[in-house]
């Protein structure tokens, strides 16, 4: 099926690694020029790389306020536009070095101040601030897609995270549905992607085993996901065949948890 994507323009943040990184190659797959931003040159500079022309790589801190428009304004330098938005950019949180055994998470005691806000800002507003910038872009046009990674964190608590991670991803929800209703008008879409365990360097860096392991045997599929699975779901919503899909909550966990 030809998905629409040729030549379309794709800025995705968080691209070095798991989430990011896939959604950037499956889209680049595709036939979109991407751009990969993450905050270090690790990962996002091999994408371009391997492919100059379809590639182009930038470092912006999403917790810096100029950083997500600033990864905009380089995509649309480079490509002459936007056309698709994956914030796939985003922390653990609570991790602070740690690595967590238990599946209900840290409590809100442990959660300061700092903490607190870094997760939001990363998450939450980073992801705010990147569609805010790039929507202007793609009115322009009268067609874009704006597709925000949330969590199952955000759903149902727990899962290893904290109250800033599940409150950041949580509020990712909201947003696309506000977003969605001002956006419409002028041809943009926006949906919000909830995965459940994806196998990706910061679940494995953040879970101990037995708690990947318990949830896999919980799961429907008993079985984490892979990154490539989730990727599937946001080239699909990036396409020409998505456009009567907005303001959604799509999960992709295997059949953990039901809404």
């Amino acid at each position: 099926m030809d998905l629409g994507l040729s030549d379309r323009v794709a800025l995705v943040t968080g691209a070095s690694s798991g989430i990011g990184q896939a959604c950037a190659l499956a889209l680049a797959d595709e036939g979109c020029r991407v751009v990969g931003t993450d905050i270090t040159e690790d990962g996002i500079q091999r994408l371009e790389a391997g492919n100059p022309d379809r590639f182009s790589s930038v470092v912006a801190d999403l917790a810096d306020p100029d950083g997500p428009a600033g990864a905009v304004a380089h995509t649309v330098a480079r490509f002459g536009g936007i056309d698709v938005l994956v914030c796939a950019g985003g922390i653990f949180g609570n991790a602070r070095g740690g690595v967590f055994a238990a599946e209900e998470g840290v409590g809100a005691s442990e959660i300061t101040p700092a903490d607190w806000d870094r997760t939001l800002n990363v998450n939450l507003r980073g992801s705010f601030l990147a569609a805010q910038a790039a929507i202007p872009s793609m009115a322009k046009k009268g067609w874009g897609r704006v597709i925000l990674i949330g969590s199952v964190s955000g759903q149902m608590g727990g899962f290893g995270a904290g109250a800033d991670y599940a409150a950041s991803k949580a509020a990712l929800g909201g947003m696309a549905r506000s977003m969605a209703l001002t956006a419409g008008p002028s041809g943009i879409t926006v949906n919000c992607v909830n995965p459940g365990m994806i196998e990706t360097p910061m679940l494995l860096g953040n879970h101990d085993t037995r708690n990947t392991d318990k949830v896999a045997r919980q799961t429907a599929m008993r079985r984490l996901g892979q990154r490539e699975e989730l990727a599937a779901m946001v080239t699909m919503l990036a396409s020409e065949q998505a456009a009567y899909i907005t303001g959604a909550h799509l999960d992709i966990n295997g059949g953990y948890y039901f809404d």
